[in-house]
């Protein structure tokens, strides 16, 4: 789902299956990419997180948006959650079921909940 005046780019050769991607402000997966089944990838967090605004116009005006960018080259691994405000960098990998809510730098495996290094990814 793309919201009003967000953007949702996606590149080149790009693989996705049962894949949800929700765009409030910003979603962009770069080129060679693998997403595996069952993965969310969001950049906002759909409300606001102070109860007064629920349910009021407030709500979705206050809630947080940051932008989602995803390298080139990078696998993302069935059931795996990706947050508002991440980068992943180009060659990462992400474990199976993992949630990503930080910053993955290119050329690393990380995995689990939360996510956490793994090991170095380089090519060689």
């Amino acid at each position: 789902m793309v919201y009003p005046h967000a953007a949702l780019r996606i590149g080149n050769k790009v693989g996705m299956s049962n894949t949800t991607v929700v765009a409030t402000m910003s979603v962009v997966i770069g080129d060679n990419v693998m997403i595996g089944a069952g993965v969310t990838i969001v950049d906002s967090d759909f409300h606001s997180l102070n109860p007064i605004h629920w349910h009021t116009h407030d709500d979705a005006m206050k809630m947080k948006r940051l932008p989602v960018n995803i390298g080139n080259d990078v696998f993302i691994g069935m059931n795996s959650t990706i947050l508002k405000g991440v980068t992943v960098g180009s060659n990462a990998v992400i474990a199976a079921e993992s949630l990503i809510t930080q910053n993955i730098p290119a050329n690393e495996v990380w995995g689990g909940n939360p996510a956490k290094f793994i090991r170095n990814n380089k090519i060689i």
